[in-house]
Protein backbone atom coordinates (compact mmCIF):
# COMPACT_ATOMS: atom_id res chain seq x y z
CA UNK A 1 0.00 0.00 0.00
CA UNK A 2 1.01 3.69 -0.89
CA UNK A 3 2.04 5.66 1.85
CA UNK A 4 0.42 8.51 2.05
CA UNK A 5 1.91 12.25 1.08
CA UNK A 6 3.37 14.44 3.27
CA UNK A 7 2.11 17.76 3.50
CA UNK A 8 5.60 19.65 4.73
CA UNK A 9 8.63 18.88 3.12
CA UNK A 10 12.14 20.07 3.16
CA UNK A 11 13.53 20.39 -0.61
CA UNK A 12 16.66 19.89 0.72
CA UNK A 13 16.83 17.18 2.74
CA UNK A 14 14.34 15.21 -0.05
CA UNK A 15 17.27 16.51 -2.85
CA UNK A 16 20.63 15.41 -0.95
CA UNK A 17 19.17 11.95 -0.10
CA UNK A 18 17.10 11.69 -3.31
CA UNK A 19 14.34 10.79 -1.85
CA UNK A 20 11.30 9.69 -4.20
CA UNK A 21 7.60 10.02 -3.25
CA UNK A 22 4.95 7.54 -4.90
CA UNK A 23 1.55 6.94 -4.45
CA UNK A 24 -2.21 8.22 -4.89
CA UNK A 25 -4.24 10.76 -3.81
CA UNK A 26 -7.78 9.53 -3.14
CA UNK A 27 -10.74 11.62 -4.42
CA UNK A 28 -11.92 11.71 -0.96
CA UNK A 29 -8.52 14.01 -0.36
CA UNK A 30 -8.48 15.73 -3.10
CA UNK A 31 -12.06 17.24 -2.47
CA UNK A 32 -10.48 18.29 0.73
CA UNK A 33 -7.06 19.56 -0.16
CA UNK A 34 -6.86 20.22 -4.02
CA UNK A 35 -10.00 22.68 -4.17
CA UNK A 36 -8.72 25.09 -7.20
CA UNK A 37 -8.50 21.66 -9.33
CA UNK A 38 -11.55 20.73 -7.84
CA UNK A 39 -13.22 24.27 -8.48
CA UNK A 40 -11.55 24.10 -12.69
CA UNK A 41 -13.01 20.66 -13.13
CA UNK A 42 -16.87 18.74 -13.00
CA UNK A 43 -15.54 16.00 -11.15
CA UNK A 44 -12.39 13.99 -10.66
CA UNK A 45 -12.89 10.38 -11.63
CA UNK A 46 -10.60 8.03 -9.58
CA UNK A 47 -7.37 8.63 -7.67
CA UNK A 48 -4.51 10.55 -9.13
CA UNK A 49 -1.17 8.79 -9.47
CA UNK A 50 2.28 10.45 -8.72
CA UNK A 51 5.79 9.27 -8.90
CA UNK A 52 8.42 12.38 -7.65
CA UNK A 53 12.02 11.93 -7.45
CA UNK A 54 13.79 14.85 -5.81
CA UNK A 55 17.86 15.11 -6.38
CA UNK A 56 20.44 17.60 -7.52
CA UNK A 57 22.43 17.87 -10.65
CA UNK A 58 26.13 18.25 -10.94
CA UNK A 59 25.46 22.32 -11.02
CA UNK A 60 23.72 22.56 -7.65
CA UNK A 61 20.04 22.42 -9.25
CA UNK A 62 17.86 20.89 -6.59
CA UNK A 63 15.15 19.45 -8.84
CA UNK A 64 12.24 17.15 -8.69
CA UNK A 65 11.76 14.92 -11.55
CA UNK A 66 8.01 12.48 -11.97
CA UNK A 67 5.00 11.95 -13.25
CA UNK A 68 1.32 12.91 -12.32
CA UNK A 69 -1.92 10.91 -14.11
CA UNK A 70 -5.34 12.25 -13.38
CA UNK A 71 -8.75 11.33 -15.04
CA UNK A 72 -11.27 14.16 -14.69
CA UNK A 73 -14.66 15.36 -16.08
CA UNK A 74 -15.19 18.61 -17.78
CA UNK A 75 -18.06 19.96 -20.12
CA UNK A 76 -17.08 20.16 -23.15
CA UNK A 77 -17.36 23.78 -24.49
CA UNK A 78 -18.46 23.06 -27.93
CA UNK A 79 -21.61 21.01 -27.32
CA UNK A 80 -21.64 21.68 -23.23
CA UNK A 81 -21.92 17.88 -22.76
CA UNK A 82 -19.73 16.30 -20.20
CA UNK A 83 -16.77 14.06 -21.13
CA UNK A 84 -13.98 12.38 -19.49
CA UNK A 85 -10.34 13.80 -19.78
CA UNK A 86 -6.66 11.79 -19.22
CA UNK A 87 -4.23 13.89 -17.52
CA UNK A 88 -0.75 13.08 -18.14
CA UNK A 89 1.58 15.23 -16.69
CA UNK A 90 6.06 14.88 -17.01
CA UNK A 91 7.56 16.66 -14.01
CA UNK A 92 11.18 18.38 -14.42
CA UNK A 93 11.11 21.48 -11.87
CA UNK A 94 14.13 23.36 -10.06
CA UNK A 95 13.94 25.21 -6.79
CA UNK A 96 15.00 28.19 -6.89
CA UNK A 97 15.30 30.68 -4.01
CA UNK A 98 16.86 33.73 -6.52
CA UNK A 99 16.99 35.06 -9.88
CA UNK A 100 20.14 33.38 -10.55
CA UNK A 101 18.94 30.60 -9.07
CA UNK A 102 16.21 30.47 -11.35
CA UNK A 103 18.23 31.53 -14.67
CA UNK A 104 20.46 28.83 -14.43
CA UNK A 105 18.03 26.20 -13.53
CA UNK A 106 15.91 27.27 -17.15
CA UNK A 107 19.27 27.30 -19.29
CA UNK A 108 19.47 23.68 -17.54
CA UNK A 109 15.37 22.96 -18.83
CA UNK A 110 13.81 22.73 -15.49
CA UNK A 111 10.41 24.80 -15.32
CA UNK A 112 10.80 26.63 -11.52
CA UNK A 113 9.01 26.59 -8.29
CA UNK A 114 9.94 29.30 -5.81
CA UNK A 115 10.73 28.94 -2.69
CA UNK A 116 12.26 30.74 0.44
CA UNK A 117 15.53 29.52 2.15
CA UNK A 118 14.23 27.54 4.60
CA UNK A 119 10.81 27.54 3.52
CA UNK A 120 9.15 24.10 3.64
CA UNK A 121 6.23 23.54 0.91
CA UNK A 122 3.16 21.09 0.61
CA UNK A 123 4.19 18.66 -2.47
CA UNK A 124 0.30 18.48 -3.35
CA UNK A 125 0.47 22.24 -4.21
CA UNK A 126 3.06 21.06 -7.03
CA UNK A 127 0.81 18.32 -7.97
CA UNK A 128 -2.03 20.67 -8.05
CA UNK A 129 -0.22 22.93 -10.02
CA UNK A 130 0.92 20.61 -12.97
CA UNK A 131 -2.76 19.27 -13.01
CA UNK A 132 -4.41 22.36 -13.50
CA UNK A 133 -1.59 23.36 -16.19
CA UNK A 134 -2.15 20.28 -17.96
CA UNK A 135 -6.07 21.50 -18.08
CA UNK A 136 -7.10 22.66 -21.61
CA UNK A 137 -8.07 26.73 -22.02
CA UNK A 138 -11.51 25.60 -23.77
CA UNK A 139 -12.41 22.17 -22.79
CA UNK A 140 -13.80 20.56 -25.91
CA UNK A 141 -13.84 16.52 -26.80
CA UNK A 142 -10.79 15.70 -28.11
CA UNK A 143 -10.79 15.12 -32.21
CA UNK A 144 -11.12 11.85 -33.65
CA UNK A 145 -9.69 10.75 -37.18
CA UNK A 146 -13.36 11.69 -38.65
CA UNK A 147 -13.57 15.07 -36.69
CA UNK A 148 -15.20 16.30 -33.83
CA UNK A 149 -16.14 13.89 -31.08
CA UNK A 150 -19.43 15.98 -30.38
CA UNK A 151 -22.80 14.89 -31.53
CA UNK A 152 -24.48 18.71 -32.41
CA UNK A 153 -27.70 18.22 -33.85
CA UNK A 154 -29.27 21.12 -34.79
CA UNK A 155 -33.15 21.05 -35.27
CA UNK A 156 -34.99 21.64 -38.84
CA UNK A 157 -38.37 23.11 -38.36
CA UNK A 158 -41.12 20.50 -39.30
CA UNK A 159 -43.04 23.22 -41.99
CA UNK A 160 -39.44 24.95 -43.56
CA UNK A 161 -37.93 21.85 -44.84
CA UNK A 162 -37.91 23.33 -48.21
CA UNK A 163 -36.11 26.62 -47.86
CA UNK A 164 -35.42 28.33 -50.09
CA UNK A 165 -32.65 30.45 -49.27
CA UNK A 166 -32.85 32.92 -52.02
CA UNK A 167 -35.96 33.90 -51.83
CA UNK A 168 -35.07 34.59 -48.33
CA UNK A 169 -32.52 37.02 -48.93
CA UNK A 170 -34.64 38.43 -51.14
CA UNK A 171 -37.29 39.28 -48.90
CA UNK A 172 -35.19 40.46 -46.16
CA UNK A 173 -33.70 42.62 -48.84
CA UNK A 174 -37.28 44.17 -49.17
CA UNK A 175 -37.83 44.59 -45.54
CA UNK A 176 -34.24 46.41 -45.28
CA UNK A 177 -35.42 49.35 -47.84
CA UNK A 178 -34.52 52.57 -46.41
CA UNK A 179 -36.71 55.54 -47.34
CA UNK A 180 -34.46 58.47 -49.04
CA UNK A 181 -35.20 60.29 -46.57
CA UNK A 182 -33.47 58.63 -43.93
CA UNK A 183 -31.08 57.67 -45.74
CA UNK A 184 -27.16 59.04 -44.67
CA UNK A 185 -25.87 58.74 -47.92
CA UNK A 186 -29.23 60.79 -49.81
CA UNK A 187 -26.57 63.40 -49.72
CA UNK A 188 -23.77 61.71 -51.42
CA UNK A 189 -26.12 60.73 -54.17
CA UNK A 190 -27.54 64.33 -54.94
CA UNK A 191 -23.60 65.69 -54.93
CA UNK A 192 -22.66 62.75 -57.52
CA UNK A 193 -25.63 64.61 -59.88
Amino acid sequence: MAERIPQRIDHYRYTDKGVTLEGIITELESDKDLLRLQASVINQQGVIHYHLEFDKDRIDNRFVHGHIEAKVIMQCQRCMENFSLDLNCDVSIAFVHDDFEQKQAEDSGYDVFWLSEKELFDPRILIEDELLLALPQIAMHPESDYGTACQIQYPVPENKQNFDLDAAVSESEQNEIVPEEDNPFAVLRQLKK
